[in-house]
């Protein structure tokens, strides 16, 4: 199996006997080379057409339809349509066209191969040809990925091109950046597909629940693969408003990705329906000028028992090509507003349990007071912390506002916040500055050398400036 567009890494090539890709239909599918415009011969077109009709019975999704397909292509070679197709290229063209024509499977591709300029008898400079031809095409596709920014009203904006393998750091770091904004906006007008694994990991950001996303299954073998939701190395947005523009040109695993969100009411589509192909599949080698795209797979959805192929995604609002962006970012910023009310509502209600719970407390008399008040703060606090609207700088500002009326609540929150922060010597440094202002010394040391020891383990960039705070309490 060939993942067509993975960043260079001394091949172009990895292959799996596992996973399948979907076809990436773009640009970067040059159908024009160096080298190919050479005429070819009549001998040359049937063989190319046997060896065709050989591949697709052998490796199609569909064997019935690979047989219509087969014998539509050798009939329309009798027929002498492939006559006037004297060049390799106008030739790809043809044959792509006469293999679609029975069921439009729009993954289905012949086209030339890359052959570099220099010398065939030459290897080793073809070789690095090849390998600077893959160099320069990968670099320019940024991982697939083409713009993000958050827009006035803070919506965040994500806009790419393709599904690459093995992007994930780069999905991490823009949803990073997109991690507290109040709408999400993912543009998918212009992207032509790519691995269903990056689909997968893309998908996961927005739930929580291990969920199945997809199921793709496979003729040889009678294999079947599933797509669930996993673990991500961001910030989760199970909850944030979603939505995805579609055009024409979103195919394949790009619309997987609408598709998935779609079915599970995760994400609003606006835009024009999609392309329409959903059977991913393999590129193999048809002779040494050309190859072909088979799709070898079809995608199951796990809701509808079917999938988009043929049909396209059909968005929820559609629009023309050119207002697709702008009816988007309306409806992203009445979502988005409605988001910020909800955050507000449900961080009041939260603020509001924890003063309750504060004005109950009195000065304790003995230690079990002391563990009772411990207990019930950090109940409550929990669920400040659980619920990502108070950060733990955030929790700790609120308790400085009873240092006066209060003192016992704010040093029970300070240590509430070091038992659910307990990788944070920030943490740990405030709760023993207050017991260190509370005359509690020994305790402060106790606490101070807890943050010591965790900044020394996480190499923290303030260390220095710990160990001589800590330093200083000892003297």
């Amino acid at each position: 199996m060939k993942y067509l567009f993975k960043p260079f890494q001394y091949k172009i090539f990895i292959f799996s006997n596992k996973l399948f890709l979907f076809l990436i239909l773009s640009c970067l599918i040059v159908s024009s080379v160096n080298g190919q415009q050479k005429k070819i011969s009549e001998k040359f077109k049937k063989e190319t057409i046997l060896k065709i009709d050989s591949l697709i019975q052998k490796e199609y999704i569909f064997p019935e339809k690979a047989k219509l397909m087969g014998d539509h292509l050798k009939k329309a070679y009798k027929e002498n349509k492939f006559k006037k197709y004297d060049l390799l290229d106008s030739f790809a063209v043809a044959l792509t066209k006469e293999i679609r024509f029975i069921n439009n499977d729009k993954h289905l591709r012949i086209k030339p191969k890359f052959i570099p300029e220099k010398d065939k008898a030459n290897s080793t400079k073809d070789s690095y040809e090849v390998y600077l031809h893959n160099l320069t095409d990968n670099r320019k596709l940024a991982n697939g990925f083409k713009e993000v920014k958050i827009i006035d009203g803070n919506i965040g904006y994500l806009k790419f091109n393709y599904f690459i393998e093995e992007t994930e750091q780069t999905i991490d770091s823009y949803m990073e950046l997109l991690s507290k904004t109040d709408a999400i906006v993912v543009d998918l007008r212009t992207n032509g597909g790519g691995s269903p694994k990056t689909v997968q990991y893309l998908c996961s950001y927005f739930f929580k629940q291990p969920l199945l996303l997809n199921t793709l299954y496979f003729r040889k073998g009678n294999f079947t693969e599933e797509f669930k939701v996993i673990e991500v190395s961001g910030k989760k947005r199970t909850d944030v408003p979603l939505f995805i523009i579609t055009g024409a040109r979103t195919f394949s695993g790009a619309e997987e990705f609408s598709y998935n969100m779609q079915t599970q009411k995760r994400a609003t589509l606006v835009g024009e329906v999609t392309g329409g192909g959903a059977n991913p599949g393999d590129i193999l080698e048809v002779n040494s000028l050309l190859e072909i795209f088979i799709p070898t797979g079809t995608a199951i959805n796990p809701i509808t028992k079917t999938n988009w192929e043929g049909i396209g995604v059909i968005p929820e609002y559609k629009t023309t090509k050119d207002s697709a962006y702008n009816k988007t970012i309306e409806l992203a910023a009445k979502a988005a507003e409605g988001y910020r009310n909800k955050i507000s509502a449900e961080s009041k209600k939260l603020y509001t349990e924890l003063q309750s719970v504060i004005d109950q407390q009195t000065k304790p008399l003995n230690e079990a007071d002391s563990a009772n008040i411990d207990q019930q703060i950090l109940a409550v606090v929990k669920k400040l912390t659980e619920s990502d609207l108070f950060s733990e700088d955030d929790i700790a500002t609120l308790s400085y506002d009873y240092t006066k009326t209060k003192p016992f609540i704010t040093e029970s929150i300070l240590k509430s916040n070091t038992e659910l922060h307990p990788k944070s010597p920030i943490a740990f440094l405030k709760y023993g500055d207050l017991l260190e202002q509370n005359g509690k010394k020994d305790q402060a040391i106790a606490v101070l050398k807890k943050a010591v020891e965790i900044a020394t383990e996480i190499k923290a960039p303030y260390l220095e400036g710990l160990k001589s705070r800590y330093e200083k309490i000892l003297k």
